[in-house]
């Protein structure tokens, strides 16, 4: 039975992550402007890294969830560390988290949903096989989820041009 809530929970996990990646890829802009605003160095640079980063955990969610797991535990206490710092900072940015979804502030509310998510990560730590049988399979979903969200995000760009 807890097998299968560290499924469900690598699965659901997964998802937000690819949404997070796929969102922070198709607006890299907002992406950068948004790790400047929190003070964060080499912005333009961690607006690629952390949507692969996040990609990455997600097909490992898929193939190896305890693995998944424990990356996307620290993925999401680094990210949390950062919104801590902003929040005490009194940075009144928002959050590129999920690309451009909220122009609110940074606050205390993704300080708490980053903890609801690593109650999910800590749940997928109890999986013991592959969700996917296959590895490559993980990877392969993840690769064509996030190259379709990427063909599409450029097919917006295109017609606003």
């Amino acid at each position: 039975m807890s097998e299968d809530i560290g499924y469900a929970a690598a699965v659901v996990l997964g998802a937000v992550l690819l949404w997070a990646a796929a969102t922070k890829l198709a607006r890299p802009q907002e992406a950068t402007r948004s790790f400047r605003a929190l003070g964060l160095p080499v912005p333009a640079a961690l607006a690629r890294a952390v949507p692969a980063a996040e990609l990455a955990v997600a097909a490992v969610l898929l193939a190896a969830p305890r693995a998944g797991g424990a990356g996307a535990l620290a993925l999401l206490a680094a990210f949390s560390a950062v919104l801590g710092r902003a929040v005490r900072a009194g940075v009144t940015t928002p959050c590129a988290c999920f690309g451009a979804v909220t122009t609110d502030p940074v606050s205390a509310a993704e300080i708490v949903r980053n903890g609801l998510l690593a109650l999910l990560a800590a749940a997928a730590l109890g999986a013991t096989r592959p969700v996917l049988p296959d590895p490559f399979a993980a990877v392969a979903v993840v690769a064509s989820v996030a190259a379709g969200w990427g063909g599409l995000a450029a097919l917006r760009r295109h017609r606003r041009a």
